[in-house]
């Protein structure tokens, strides 16, 4: 009995180590990404403009220091940027390369550094998310506000989850599950991001600019601009600071008192890019075990697993793992794992011990492979 309990506190702490971790590990990103620490590198400043007062021609109204931005990550000082010393975001990069507008000597270390960024997403999944974004920490900060201070604006969201969950659920049977088009099609939570991100790439080509960086959220939060962009074409010089822009990362901030992570699940074109590069992620993959999962099966460990089954505690748990994910991934029902962001609250809000995390695990993309050739087979003998 001593050893059981011990065995559970263990557990317990293991559980909430990995949650301050990963905050303790957010929290440096975010610091490292918004505070002016430009100033202690010796980094120029940079101007910034207002539409409203004087335009992008007059004198700016004042100056920030240039921030490290996810958009151009520096590993060098700022009086020499060599080709190369840049870690950049996807659609970033994409959208630069897209304008045509890149330098010949230039192209390659974009390349190579797009290369780089998604080295990690497609070994460990969409660790950015979860992990490093400076925008998805503070809007998690905010969410987390909401459930402690806002109790009513968090009951509300809440009943929408669930309503939508039971209306994606009902839609089902009306789609085909092995079509991807279909499937993208049915995943409402990636259908705008993916437009977004489509618009951004296609937009890009066309005008000659790299059109969401000039107005990404964390790109603004950040104060960085996109180191490797060319002269543009509309504005004569790189991307410039506009103050009018700053409310954007407010209101991103402020779409979760719709649902928790809005932006980030449904409209950021980032996350979309990472999502379909984490598919192809095999490690460290949540898991549910059936016979441990009071939602799937009534435990042996039940005190009243003799008597007839009463349901107390499915009442009780409601798919606690599926709340408790900030994508809201059916994990109980083998939901991809594709926009797994690896924060694990999941395994951490599981009281029952009924989630393990596979270090190896068939990624979403060969699984999704292989059902298409059963359905393919399928087809054919029938």
């Amino acid at each position: 009995m001593k050893k059981s309990v011990n065995s559970s506190l263990n557990k317990k702490r293991l559980r909430f180590t990995i949650r301050y971790f990963r905050w303790s590990i957010k929290a440096v990103f975010l610091l490292i990404f918004i505070l002016p620490i430009a100033y202690f590198i010796l980094a120029p400043p940079f101007p910034v403009y207002s539409l409203v007062y004087g335009g992008l021609d007059r004198t700016p109204i004042f100056s920030v220091p240039y921030g490290q931005s996810p958009c151009s990550f520096l590993l060098v000082d700022y009086n020499f940027a060599a080709p190369g010393s840049w870690v950049i975001c996807p659609v970033g990069g994409m959208q630069t390369i897209l304008t045509g507008m890149v330098s010949s000597y230039i192209l390659i270390p974009t390349l190579i550094a797009l290369i780089l960024f998604l080295i990690p997403i497609f070994v460990l999944g969409n660790i950015f998310c979860g992990w490093i974004c400076p925008l998805g920490t503070i809007i998690d900060s905010f969410d987390k506000f909401i459930e402690k201070f806002m109790p009513k604006a968090n009951s509300t969201r809440e009943k929408r989850f669930d309503q939508n969950r039971i209306k994606k659920k009902s839609e089902n049977g009306f789609l085909c599950k092995t079509c991807l088009f279909s499937r993208l099609l049915h995943n409402q939570n990636s259908t705008v991001a993916n437009g977004v991100l489509v618009s951004a790439l296609v937009g890009s080509a066309i005008l000659k600019f790299p059109i969401f960086c000039s107005i990404c959220p964390i790109g603004i939060v950040a104060k960085g601009m996109f180191h490797l962009k060319a002269i543009t074409t509309i504005t004569g010089r790189m991307m410039p600071i506009i103050v009018e822009l700053w409310p954007i990362p407010v209101l991103a901030v402020l779409l979760s008192l719709r649902e928790k992570r809005y932006w980030c699940r449904k409209i950021c074109p980032v996350g979309a890019t990472l999502n379909i590069s984490g598919s192809v992620s095999p490690l460290l993959r949540p898991k549910v075990k059936t016979k441990k999962c009071i939602m799937k099966d009534c435990p042996k460990t039940c005190e009243d697993f003799h008597l007839d089954y009463c349901g107390a505690c499915r009442l009780i748990d409601q798919k606690r793992c599926e709340k408790a994910c900030p994508q809201g991934i059916d994990l109980l029902n083998r939901g991809s794992l594709a926009s797994c962001t690896k924060c694990f609250e999941c395994y951490i809000q599981c009281e029952n011990n009924a989630i393990k995390i596979e270090v190896f695990d068939t990624p979403d993309a060969i699984l999704f492979l292989k059902r298409l050739r059963k359905n393919r087979r399928k087809k054919q003998k029938g």
